[in-house]
């Protein structure tokens, strides 16, 4: 009876380290190819992300799930690409590893764009400068993005390479700074290497009353 008992611990603390093993290995190879957890920290994203009682948060506020569909290839290929409009949360450029930023892609590789009179402008196949129609910005943004230092800014995308911006325009260090506060520099780029990218942000989990599907705008030009 006492070899049973004993067979019976064994085979049972088995099978609980097996389920736990399990477990992580598809919790690790979800987050690696499927969706990823990440928490919205400060303001640089408001109104979109971060608005809690009608009002722009920040700190550590949302929690978001990332798609990783469009940055893992399977043979090659992928599920989804990156579109203008779309969210993404990167390794920060040229900070500590496990920096992470949120912005939203304004510029894809090959555009043509400027930043001029508060507006962003992408260039259309024709060669002329076509206005962004950015609808999703707050009364405090709209109309307000300004260039770093300059009356004017203009930028070319290269290849594997994106242009990105916050939606609360007048707190965010994106592209038009390089991602740095004190703006760019000789070692600096003010474009978002394809390798940094972590996902499109899809889902806003929690707090429960602020969970949404994530929804971005078409910008074909």
């Amino acid at each position: 009876m006492k070899k049973n008992i004993e067979f019976s611990l064994k085979r049972f603390i088995i099978d609980v380290l097996t389920d736990v093993v399990v477990v992580f290995v598809l919790v690790q190879v979800i987050r690696l190819y499927i969706f990823a957890p990440f928490r919205v920290h400060g303001p640089s994203m408001c109104d979109t992300f971060n608005v809690y009682n009608d009002e722009c948060y920040n700190g550590d506020g949302e929690y978001i799930l990332v798609s990783k569909f469009s940055v893992n290839s399977f043979f090659g290929w992928s599920l989804t690409n990156i579109n203008r409009g779309d969210v993404l949360v990167f390794q920060a450029p040229g900070q500590e590893e496990g920096e992470y930023y949120i912005k939203r892609v304004i510029g894809e590789p090959g555009d043509k764009l400027k930043i001029a009179e508060g507006y962003v402008y992408i260039m259309d196949p024709n060669g002329d400068y076509k206005k962004l129609d950015e609808d999703y910005l707050n009364e405090d943004n709209l109309g307000k993005t300004y260039p770093y230092r300059v009356s004017e800014q203009e930028f070319e995308v290269p290849a594997d390479k994106y242009f990105v911006l916050g939606d609360n325009r007048n707190k965010s260090s994106d592209s038009r700074r390089c991602f740095n506060q004190l703006g760019c520099n000789s070692l600096s780029s003010p474009y978002l290497d394809f390798e940094y990218i972590q996902g499109e942000v899809k889902i806003v989990v929690f707090p429960l009353t602020h969970i949404r599907l994530v929804s971005n705008p078409d910008y074909s030009i």
